[in-house]
């Protein structure tokens, strides 16, 4: 996953020394885009093993489909932009999900994490110093925290450090509204804590997880 997204940021920065090339000069461009983001549309979680002292009591274990939703804060650094092809960005990301096991297991987790982004502005002209739309690639981590439940025992709570890959396009409706697709990928590895009257025990639950969002930003 880290390779693909490292050749995805090459390419980005290949078509962005092209598409800058051509942009129109005289483009006055702030130093710094800044944006709130609120996004929402489904996630697909992968099947995964659980484990138990590290053997596996249940291979193969379907996670449930759920929505996924969240928001975003971030800014994007031009200053890049005709040297590398490409602008810069920064972000925070929170994103819910409930992958939960099929009538046993109830699961809802938060990822919540900081990621590096490049984007290719395309279609700048003076109105639109950021382009009309533009792809982005991004990569970054941070940390799940998960709440889980299960028939005869109490309400657990874990968080483990954290992965998200993401890529996705942006296309502008004003210089300062824009609507957005995104498809990322998200891995935590977590430790569920079961007790119940008697007993104690700890299960090893691996989360990978697509997800395919749709959202609104506003741009400063």
């Amino acid at each position: 996953m880290r390779r693909n997204v490292v050749a995805m940021l090459i390419a980005v920065g290949i078509v962005g020394a092209a598409s800058i090339a051509g942009a129109e000069d005289g483009v006055r461009v702030r130093a710094i885009d800044a944006y709130v983001s609120g996004f929402g549309g489904y996630s697909f979680p992968f099947n995964t093993d659980l484990k138990f002292q590290g053997f596996t009591v249940v291979s193969d274990l379907e996670l449930d489909k759920s929505p996924s939703f969240g928001g975003k804060v971030g800014m994007w650094f031009t200053a890049t932009r005709k040297r590398l092809g490409v602008d810069i960005g920064v972000e925070a990301d929170v994103t819910n999900f409930n992958p939960d096991t099929p009538g046993t297991l109830e699961l809802n987790a938060t990822y919540f994490g900081i990621h590096v982004l490049a984007r290719v502005p395309m279609g700048v002209t003076q109105a639109l110093p950021n382009g009309r739309w533009f792809p982005y690639v991004g990569f970054g981590g941070g940390g799940q925290r998960v709440t889980f439940d299960a028939p005869g025992t109490t309400e657990g709570r874990h968080t483990a450090p954290a992965f998200q890959g993401l890529w996705g396009a942006k296309v502008f409706l004003t210089k300062h509204i824009a609507v957005f697709g995104e498809g990322k990928f998200t891995y935590a590895a977590h430790t569920l804590t079961f007790q119940d009257a008697f007993s104690t025990a700890d299960f090893d639950l691996t989360v990978y997880a697509l997800h395919g969002v749709g959202g609104l930003s506003v741009h400063f």
